[in-house]
């Protein structure tokens, strides 16, 4: 099996049971982009990024009501299913509604009737503000929680030990943004699908990186093997994708998915740790100031970067995503089309869709008009 392949086997790994280990390592399993994954890695484990899955809600229906964002309800049904009970632990993060609603249903979960597929959990909490006060807040935090993963570890974490993670998840990132820059957005035509450069990214979160960086590598030396993809090009913004529904909706009607600015995707590279002497101040500030996703940033903020990722990628249209009961990227779609307009872009919005539907009959309608009508205005 070639690097594509190996890369591709190893994303769909993320809806199957949480491995014991990875790479030697005792795995962490964890939820949420705002969790520092260096920690994790600093003190021993391997990060394990848990996903929702499409079709699975049933085990926790009894516990949540409407109005609930369906990865998170799948994510709760799994982990009460006993999908991450191989794990040495589960860590939680503030960096969307859903998120935080699953941290709370656990919390009470176990502490009003104990599951015991579900691993001890923690929950890290960030601001993402400028503000000093909200700085000393993000330390004291984060100190908190290297302490925490200390005792999971049962050793202590050592400044040169979250250098050494540092570097390394550094390299992860590296990596990322060379296949966006190699891969997909070539002026002559990208050579993965949004499905295929999705699966290789989102890899990473689900393998060592010793393992994701080798493949990564041979995958990036192999590049003049593949076919260049044509097609409208698009730019997908929105809410994040744990799967690849929304992906092979809009490539099946014929554009090309060349990058995206969600933590699932490109966004996951953006923003490097760097060596440090002060190398906790300099983590934390890093999370705290990394690329915006859209809780817990300003709108304004966020139609910057996906006017400037956009424009990088050289796309012809940008398509924003909405999930039910995700609402926070809605609030920033105005705010995109005037900074999308500045650089020559137009944009197209979706309805809210279900989480892990089948089909999305009204977004495929949608899209079809926009891009039909993107063509037409490319062609004259």
């Amino acid at each position: 099996m070639d690097a594509l392949g190996q890369l591709a086997a190893l994303y769909e790994t993320r809806t199957g049971p949480v491995p014991a280990a990875l790479d030697g390592r005792p795995t962490v399993a964890y939820v949420g982009a705002d969790v520092p994954v260096e920690v994790l890695s600093a003190a021993g484990f391997a990060p394990f990024r848990f996903s929702g899955r499409s079709g699975a809600y049933e085990s926790a229906a009894r516990y949540c009501g409407p109005g609930i964002d369906g990865a998170a309800v799948s994510q709760l049904a799994r982990l009460l299913d006993g999908d991450a009970a191989a794990s040495a632990g589960l860590t939680l993060s503030a960096d969307c509604e859903g998120t935080v609603r699953l941290f709370l249903y656990l919390r009470e979960i176990q502490r009003l009737e104990r599951r015991p597929g579900i691993p001890r959990l923690t929950f890290f909490d960030l601001l993402h503000l400028p503000q000093r006060t909200s700085a000393v807040y993000n330390r004291t935090r984060l100190d908190a929680f290297i302490a925490e993963m200390s005792e999971w570890a049962h050793r202590p974490i050592t400044d040169a030990d979250l250098r050494d993670a540092a570097a390394e998840h550094d390299r992860v990132r590296a990596l990322i943004r060379a296949v966006g820059t190699e891969l997909r957005s070539a002026p002559d035509g990208p050579r993965l699908t949004g499905v295929q450069a999705l699966a290789v990214i989102g890899a990473a979160f689900v393998s060592s990186p010793r393992v994701w960086c080798a493949l990564a590598e041979q995958l990036l030396a192999d590049a003049g093997d593949l076919p260049r993809r044509q097609g409208i090009r698009v730019f997908l913004t929105g809410c994040g994708h744990d799967n690849p529904s929304a992906y092979q909706l809009i490539e099946s009607l014929g554009a090309v998915i060349v990058g995206e600015d969600h933590d699932w995707g490109a966004l996951a590279g953006e923003r490097d740790i760097g060596p440090s002497q002060h190398i906790r101040s300099t983590l934390g500030r890093s999370r705290a100031l990394a690329a915006p996703a859209s809780a817990g940033h300003a709108a304004a903020v966020r139609a910057e970067q996906t006017a400037r990722m956009a424009a990088a990628c050289g796309a012809d249209l940008v398509v924003a995503w909405a999930r039910q009961y995700d609402d926070a990227p809605a609030w920033d779609v105005p705010v995109q089309r005037e900074s999308l307009e500045r650089v020559g872009i137009p944009l197209a919005t979706v309805p809210a869709q279900p989480y892990g539907a089948a089909s999305h009959d009204d977004a495929a309608d949608l899209l079809m008009s926009a891009l039909h009508e993107r063509t037409a205005e490319m062609s004259r």
